[in-house]
């Protein structure tokens, strides 16, 4: 059977959110590389999650559409009080469409992991009433 070639003439819906995600996916830090490993190919739960997924205006560092959850991984910018506060309003609007976020800091994934994708595979089984 031959494939479909993909119409590349039809334009993205949110072309500078397609063009910063693919900017975030190549600049990604060793934090959001493995946390990206534990939840990758459906390794966590078989839940599929998607990497830098544009929910406009913003942008998750994970997301399982299907479970409507969100993974943010946490780094030094997020530890300030503007980053807090910018961290609130965005997790409220996200809120407001359905998502519940988990936020994990970025140092805790390198030093426990065990414990970040504990936390992953509670936030799936709340998702799925388990």
């Amino acid at each position: 059977m031959k494939r479909q070639a993909r119409n590349t003439e039809r334009s993205p819906r949110y072309p500078e959110a397609i063009a910063f995600v693919q900017d975030q996916r190549a600049r990604s830090n060793e934090f959001a590389w493995d946390a990206w490993d534990m939840v990758r190919d459906r390794r966590c739960r078989g839940q599929k999650f998607r990497r830098e997924h544009p929910i406009p205006p913003y942008t998750a560092d994970f997301s399982c559409v299907a479970l409507k959850l969100i993974i943010e991984v946490d780094g030094e910018a997020h530890q300030s009080v503007a980053g807090r506060s910018r961290d609130e309003a965005r997790d409220r609007f996200l809120a407001e469409q359905g998502y519940i976020v988990l936020r994990l800091r970025g140092y805790d994934v390198l030093r426990d992991p065990a414990s970040d994708r504990c936390q992953i595979e509670q936030s799936i089984a709340l998702r799925l009433g388990q």
